[in-house]
């Protein structure tokens, strides 16, 4: 009788396979090698982010903290530069430098100033044109050329004031000259003439050389409307300047008491030196209208025709010259050509003087 065979104790359930050759569930669960275990991306980043020692993880302990340190002593850096206080960085200017920008400030002050007094110049005269329109004063004659020594051909150079002062003075007392012609030239410009005239009236004794004392009274002299006292100031401070600056002034002042003869005499002059474009426009402008008094707009008209046309960048003297041009042309019957240069002046400088009102009155 053959043996049975007994079942094996050691067999197991995972030795046994199924008949359709489908693991059950239990055998999925429990049987075969266990699987590798991976991680997701987001736990890997996890990971990296809660790992407080920068570096590559390949590196060695000591290398890692290395990096650590250098990292550490960079933030660091970087914090106490952001937080650190701003120092104000102080640029260091040439003196040449400085002295070259003040020069040009003074310049420009000076030539803003000029303007006003021109500006207010042509205010005046327009006044006084209107004037004369309304009761033109009777003449006795023609009057001679005033005697006076012709101006050197050597230019003056003893331009400084206080040496000037201070030589004529002496030192304490140029001082207080300087201080007073000072402010006198302050309330000349803000139009205080009376308290000008008044604070410069002692200079004039005491200081009677000083050009630029006689220059100073015959503006506020012409300012006042005294312009027969201002044409003596002004005739003084030509002789002790040298100077044609303040001729068209002058000229002016001799226009009021029909000076014919002088005007044309310093016309010549300032032709002759022309010191700018400015004054030399001034002086044409004021020649033109003494003989516009005179009843000659034809030769008027010529004056200020020669050699003019509409500037590219117009500045103050060409606009000066446009309005007495266009005047003239207004008075002598040219309204078309009159319009369009009121027009112009216009455009270019808005409400110049009595310009828009002129214009509106030929349109």
């Amino acid at each position: 009788m053959a043996p049975s065979k007994k079942p094996d104790r050691f067999s197991s359930s995972k030795n046994k396979r199924n008949p359709s050759g489908v693991r059950s569930k239990e055998e999925g669960a429990s049987g075969g090698a266990p699987r590798k275990y991976k991680k997701t991306k987001l736990e890997h980043k996890e990971k990296e982010q809660l790992d407080p020692i920068p570096g590559n993880k390949e590196w060695g302990g000591l290398a890692r903290k290395g990096v650590l340190r250098v990292r550490h002593d960079d933030q660091k850096a970087e914090e106490e530069r952001l937080h650190a206080p701003t120092e104000e960085i102080i640029e260091e200017v040439d003196p040449e430098i400085e002295i070259l920008r003040e020069e040009r400030a003074k310049r420009k002050e000076e030539r803003l100033q000029r303007q006003e007094e021109l500006r207010a110049e042509a205010r005046a005269a327009l006044d006084r044109a209107n004037s004369r329109k309304r009761s033109k004063p009777k003449s006795n004659g023609p009057k001679s050329v005033l005697k006076r020594k012709p101006l050197s051909n050597r230019r003056n150079t003893n331009n400084d004031l206080q040496a000037k002062m201070r030589k004529a003075l002496g030192a304490a007392e140029a001082k207080k000259a300087l201080k007073k012609l000072n402010q006198a030239d302050t309330d000349f410009a803000q139009e205080r003439f009376a308290d000008a005239q008044r604070k410069i009236n002692p200079l004039l004794k005491s200081a009677k050389n000083i050009a630029e004392i006689h220059e100073l009274h015959g503006l506020i002299q012409y300012r006042l409307g005294k312009y027969d006292k201002a044409a003596f100031a002004l005739e003084k401070f030509r002789t002790l300047a040298n100077s044609t600056e303040r001729h068209p002034i002058l000229m002016d002042c001799y226009r009021s008491e029909e000076r014919w003869a002088d005007i044309g005499y310093l016309w010549t002059e300032l032709a002759e030196v022309s010191p700018s474009a400015a004054i030399v426009t001034e002086g044409r402008i004021v020649y033109s209208g003494a003989y516009a008094d005179q009843g000659d707009l034809k030769n008027a008209v010529k004056l200020l025709e020669k050699g003019w046309k509409l500037p590219s960048r117009p500045k103050e003297h060409h606009l000066r010259r446009a309005y007495a041009l266009a005047d003239l042309y207004d008075r002598a019957g040219m309204a078309p050509k009159a319009r369009e240069l009121f027009r112009w002046i216009v455009q270019t400088a808005g409400a110049y003087v009595d310009a828009k009102e002129r214009l509106k009155q030929l349109t």
